[in-house]
């Protein structure tokens, strides 16, 4: 959606001086492993979080059954801590940074491109046809309370930023200090304490979701050898724990306590990994891996192409009406929206305007190259 959504994850070269004899494969295809299924964990989270934001609108619009709703549902314990540890991994270079450097070429390039869209946001939805326009978007006060309080789909962008600063302030105290305080911004987020439900949904989310940034972060080893256990079966199994703790305390609220949420986000991102590193070589995981190394344009396009799709559907009402076409239309329109935001993304750069999803390498005090835009 790489320490942040600009960082690219690079694999070290093989030396020119290993001997003929040297055996470098099996430490690269073990490196390799690891990149790919972390690829794949952002494009098989950035494609949910097309497919809830498709259901949102489908919904709204009578398109498609109810029950998708309850799928991102299910989904959601799932999809965001995994979007959020997927970015900490391989966060330490970026957290070693001087904090000139780290503020300059990372956390400027994330506030930049928030900003950025939060303006074609204003303007893209000033103009979309009324029945698909989220007025919110088209309020310019909108981009004013935005630099402060995120509460547009790009809160993720600046979340980043956030997590950025806030794990560098952080760093020199004690990692069990430094959890203690994730674990207790997540339960006051998750409950009913402090002043998270007056600040909207961007600050609390990044609230709950900033133990895992922080998890990946400094247990990144660990992570990893987690996700060598992936098989069929141990996926089958944290299913299960997943249901044995989502059912009762998210769906039927058995329990009281909207705090045990956290307990279901940590067993959600367990199975995110097995799930990740399980897909990792089929057909299935490969076009997910390619998704991943291009998330930035489908993140920040994402909303814009759901109005602009839908509206298309909203004017052949009779292709929508035909049996069976709602109950699919989210997965139609997700796959639809991730190929035309890859593919405008292209025309974009290729028409030079690269600056709609990178700071100026000059201004970012970085090598200028050609890399795909993630997030």
């Amino acid at each position: 959606m790489q320490a942040s959504m600009p960082q690219q994850v690079s694999l070290p070269a093989p030396s020119v001086r290993a001997s003929a004899d040297a055996t470098p494969a099996p430490v690269t295809k073990v490196a390799s492993a690891r990149v790919d299924w972390v690829d794949l964990a952002k494009g098989l989270t950035i494609t949910l979080v097309v497919l809830l934001h498709a259901v949102g609108m489908l919904v709204r619009k009578d398109l498609t059954p109810e029950f998708w709703r309850d799928i991102n549902a299910f989904l959601q314990p799932i999809r965001m801590p995994l979007f959020f540890a997927a970015s900490g991994l391989f966060a330490q270079g970026m957290i070693a940074m001087t904090w000139q450097r780290m503020l300059r070429s990372r956390v400027a390039h994330l506030f930049y491109l928030y900003m950025v869209w939060l303006l074609v946001f204003f303007a893209v939805h000033n103009v979309l046809p009324a029945e698909v326009r989220h007025g919110g978007y088209a309020k310019f006060e909108a981009v004013i309370r935005g630099t402060y309080l995120p509460s547009s789909a790009l809160w993720f962008i600046y979340g980043l930023a956030v997590f950025a600063i806030v794990a560098k302030l952080i760093s020199r105290l004690p990692v069990s200090v430094q959890f203690g305080l994730a674990v207790a911004l997540s339960v006051a987020a998750y409950g009913r304490y402090g002043f998270f439900a007056d600040l909207g949904f961007g600050w609390r989310n990044m609230a709950m979701y900033f133990v895992y940034f922080l998890l990946a972060l400094h247990v990144k080893e660990l992570v990893i050898a987690f996700s060598r256990l992936s098989n069929g079966w141990r996926v089958l199994a944290a299913v299960g724990a997943y249901l044995a703790v989502y059912l009762p305390i998210v769906k039927f609220s058995v329990f009281e306590m909207r705090e045990l949420r956290l307990l279901v986000t940590t067993v959600g991102l367990g199975l995110g990994v097995l799930v990740a590193a399980w897909l990792a070589g089929t057909f299935a995981g490969r076009a997910f891996q390619s998704v991943g190394t291009r998330t930035l344009p489908v993140y920040v396009m994402m909303d814009i192409l759901i109005a602009i799709v839908v509206y298309v559907l909203l004017q052949v009402p009779a292709f929508t009406a035909l049996p069976g076409v709602g109950a699919v239309l989210p997965i139609a329109v997700t796959v639809a929206v991730v190929l035309l935001a890859l593919s405008a993304h292209r025309v974009l750069t290729a028409a030079r305007m690269d600056f709609l999803f990178e700071l100026h390498p000059r201004v970012r005090g970085v090598q200028s190259a050609k890399k795909p835009a993630r997030a």
